[in-house]
């Protein structure tokens, strides 16, 4: 079945036959389904990830358990992954450059030194995959972020470093290191930003922890599987 191309008002509307696929000419349009896929999909999506990461935490033991939500998070992270690549369409946002971590981050880190004056180095070790997935990056990009902001605003540090890394078993590595004051973990609670590098890190399978100790500096470090992060 063909229909032709047609227009009511502001709406543009193409259904070719054998692709089964609708493109809504319009931006306007398509960014306001955009927001409407974000607000009511994704946040309630990210919700419920969040959730049972939560609630396999207290099934400690029941591995059988853990192992079923384990499987149940897989796929709904792969329904959030094509959710963010549909959104980026109709926003009409470039996949290419959002897909470019290693080119982000440079531009990330060229900037927080520019603004913060501390010495920022990016270092990318050899495997760290050339083209990465944009929903991935993303959120991996956001936690580098977050823990550059915290750099600047609590450790005192004159100087930030960076680290790309592909590891053993399929995995790869960012840490981020800044040379200040450190603090005690026990004597702090997680501010909000720490509270959000976890919650991202939940959302792409990946691992996330700190080390820090008073006078030695902080270490954000997360490691996820590399076929999350590493574009096909």
């Amino acid at each position: 079945m063909a229909i032709a191309a047609r227009s009511t008002g502001r709406q543009s509307f193409d259904v070719r036959d054998g692709g089964d696929e609708l493109l809504l000419a319009d931006p306007d349009v398509r960014r306001a389904l955009a927001r409407e896929l974000h607000d009511r999909v994704a946040q309630t999506l990210t919700t419920i990830l969040i959730d049972l990461e939560v609630f396999k935490t207290e099934q400690k033991g029941r591995n059988s358990v853990q192992t079923k939500v384990d499987s149940v998070q897989g796929s709904m992270r792969e329904v959030l992954s094509s959710l963010r690549d549909l959104l980026q369409e109709l926003r009409g946002e470039a996949a290419g450059a959002a897909g470019d971590f290693r080119g982000s981050m440079a531009a990330l880190v060229h900037d927080f030194e520019r603004r913060t004056g501390i010495l920022a180095t990016l270092v990318v070790h050899p495997g760290w995959p050339a083209a990465t997935r944009p929903g991935a990056t993303m959120n991996l990009y956001r936690v580098a972020q977050e823990a550059l902001q915290n750099a600047a605003r609590h450790s005192g540090a004159r100087r930030v470093t960076v680290k790309l890394r592909s590891i053993a078993s399929g995995k790869l590595a960012m840490t981020v290191t800044d040379y200040g004051r450190g603090y005690d973990r026990d004597a702090t609670s997680a501010g909000m930003g720490t509270v959000g590098m976890q919650e991202r890190a939940v959302l792409i399978g990946a691992e996330l922890w700190i080390d820090t100790f008073p006078g030695y500096g902080t270490s954000v470090h997360v490691t996820l599987p590399r076929s999350v992060l590493e574009a096909d």
